[in-house]
């Protein structure tokens, strides 16, 4: 359920229109910011961390799996976006594919 939480936060600060407007003022301000909030798989590592640390706070235990959750969601988050980006170019595709036969 975390991993899906994570995905959800990547994707509102890296794709939506509701994070348009202070992701657009945070990438005209540096250039490590604009890769960043561009970059599925950084952002994915950094909410990770987020994650690991709030796990810290809600426990005050040090488990090992604090380490491998940014590398956990950074992969997952890079593999979601890659699936949803693969779907969007099919979907473009056939709607392109349909129209052009419709004018037919």
């Amino acid at each position: 359920m975390k991993l899906l939480a994570c995905i959800g936060i990547v994707w509102i600060l890296k794709d939506s229109r509701v994070f348009s407007i202070p992701r657009e003022y945070l990438k005209s301000k540096a250039n490590w910011l604009k890769e960043l909030l561009s970059c599925s798989m950084c952002l994915g590592f950094w909410v990770g961390i987020l994650l690991a640390y709030s796990d810290y706070l809600q426990t005050s235990k040090i488990s090992i799996d604090y380490i491998y959750y940014p590398f956990a969601v950074s992969a997952f988050c890079w593999f979601f976006d890659c699936v949803l980006d693969l779907m969007q170019e099919a979907w473009f595709y056939f709607k392109t594919l349909r129209e052009n036969i419709e004018k037919k």
